[in-house]
């Protein structure tokens, strides 16, 4: 048969559905429908894996309302598998991000896909400083009111960064600037000026590329994970296409 031939016995119908299938991959990564609710909106995952980590002093039931929003809406939520978050302690960070660094190969070796890790307050800081460690594994950051940016707090006098000092009185200087530094994977701050344990100036960092702040207007920090706008943030971070992180536009 010739080429020609061959050609003209090709239907038109049979080119179109070859191309329907990755058409349709394309639309779908570049499109996520969103979910419009009374309280506001969330945004649809497709199985993007999420390790939530408590605010201090906070354990798995904290973050249980939120994990179930996520999975309801289409993301692959987890707990971060250490119980109620007390500090390091005599662990030591180093340890202590070793055991946090395992939970992040688990769910990434669960799904084969990159894991976000959301922080709230201190845990934030977990998860940034855990993200330097393991950052071929971790998409990206997001913190609720966490108090990385040190520079704003020169003097040290912020109550939630003590659980941090261990057997000793102060934190290392060269620990005290390497929390201020951020992880080389996209990262995204949610604060709040109403935070009333959390100086909202140290959730604040120089905003990149691939970092940025949202305020989130008076709301107290043991509420921000319950917050509507926190909510449609976080979704919509996650419901982005890996690799194609932008900034967060309403």
């Amino acid at each position: 048969m010739s080429n020609a031939a061959a050609s003209s016995s090709i239907s038109p119908n049979a080119v179109l559905k070859g191309w329907h299938q990755p058409l349709s991959r394309l639309l779908n990564r570049r499109f996520r429908p969103v979910q419009r609710k009374l309280t506001g909106r969330i945004y649809a995952g497709n199985g993007e894996p999420v390790i939530v980590l408590p605010a201090f002093g906070k354990g798995p039931e904290s973050t249980a309302r939120l994990r179930e929003i996520l999975t309801d809406a289409g993301f692959a939520a987890y707990d971060w598998g250490m119980g109620v978050n007390t500090g390091p302690r005599s662990l030591g960070m180093s340890r202590y991000l070793r055991r946090l660094e395992e939970q992040i190969i688990d769910v990434f070796e669960t799904g084969q896909r990159s894991v976000t890790l959301l922080g709230w307050g201190l845990s934030g800081i977990y998860a940034r400083e855990v993200a330097k460690r393991a950052s071929p594994l971790v998409r990206q950051v997001i913190t609720l009111g966490s108090p990385f940016n040190t520079a704003a707090d020169p003097r040290h006098e912020c109550a939630m960064l003590r659980p941090l000092h261990g057997a000793h009185s102060r934190i290392d200087p060269a620990v005290w600037q390497r929390l201020r530094e951020r992880p080389p994977v996209p990262c995204t701050s949610i604060y709040s000026v109403g935070d009333d344990v959390i100086p909202w100036e140290m959730c604040v960092e120089t905003e990149s590329p691939t970092s940025e702040n949202i305020e989130i207007p008076a709301v107290a920090h043991l509420r921000l994970a319950r917050h509507p706008k926190v909510l449609e943030v976080v979704s919509h971070r996650l419901s982005q296409p890996e690799g194609d992180w932008q900034p967060f536009r309403a």
